[in-house]
């Protein structure tokens, strides 16, 4: 091939890409400035094993938000007992979180296992929960399945027996060998549910009935000791949503 019919089409492929890449780019923020797709990448540990800490993932506001799926919504709850120890946690951050009840909804969570309209949400889940078990149990676990410490306390030894977290998957594998007791949180001092009542007692894992109202939803993190949402930030208003996850 001649030398100037080599740069020629040389040319011709810098300019096609240059041209696909100009396009993408004013695509990405068309849907940037529209909301047609978002792009996130998680930043904490709240929605594992769903959606992990560092995963990368899409939203667009075209699907309409409803249970089982995740959702982007802002919300301008600054929350009084995290704020301080992570910055993640300040006015006007955007969140990421399942929803789980609609308006006319009603929620009950008896001992960690959720329940809308009677009927029980998260048995076709797999959620992370903490359980405790015997240390003696504990050495059953084998290395690899030993959870990693991502920024927050997911076993927690104590005396003879260790507080585990860990999905339905692992628990499964080790059913056999381990007796897996829910850890039920019961203290009342660290925020749940004072935004429906400053003196309410419902705690992370006992509370409810609870009604939703009108163009409201009720979220929660799929890692369900480890997740600031609607048990602490209230009902999240239709107006506030950004968009629902692609793909999940």
């Amino acid at each position: 091939v001649p030398a100037f019919l080599f740069i020629h089409m040389v040319r011709k492929i810098v300019f096609g890409f240059g041209i696909v890449c100009a396009a993408i780019l004013v695509l990405f923020i068309i849907g940037r400035i529209t909301g047609i797709v978002q792009f996130y990448i998680a930043s904490t540990e709240a929605n594992e094993p769903n959606i992990n800490i560092g995963q990368k993932f899409f939203t667009t506001n075209f699907k309409q938000p409803g249970p089982y799926k995740f959702i982007t919504f802002k919300s301008d709850y600054i929350d009084s007992v995290n704020s301080a120890f992570n910055s993640n946690y300040k006015k006007g951050v955007q969140y990421v979180f399942r929803v789980c009840a609609e308006q006319g909804d009603i929620v009950n969570m008896r001992n960690g296992n959720l329940f809308i309209n009677r009927n029980n949400f998260d048995e076709v889940l797999n959620l992370k929960n903490q359980f405790k078990i015997s240390n003696k149990e504990f050495n059953l676990i084998e290395a690899e399945d030993l959870p990693e410490t991502d920024g927050y306390n997911q076993v927690i030894q104590t005396g003879d027996s260790s507080i585990i977290t860990c999905d339905r998957q692992l628990q499964k594998k080790y059913q056999q060998k381990i007796k897996f007791t829910s850890y039920i949180i019961a203290d009342t001092l660290n925020g749940p549910f004072k935004w429906h009542h400053k003196n309410s007692i419902w705690t992370t894992d006992n509370f409810g009935p609870l009604q939703i109202p009108e163009n409201c939803y009720f979220v929660l993190g799929d890692n369900r000791h480890f997740a600031q949402d609607s048990r602490y930030i209230g009902f999240i208003k239709k107006e506030d949503i950004i968009g629902v996850v692609i793909g999940k």
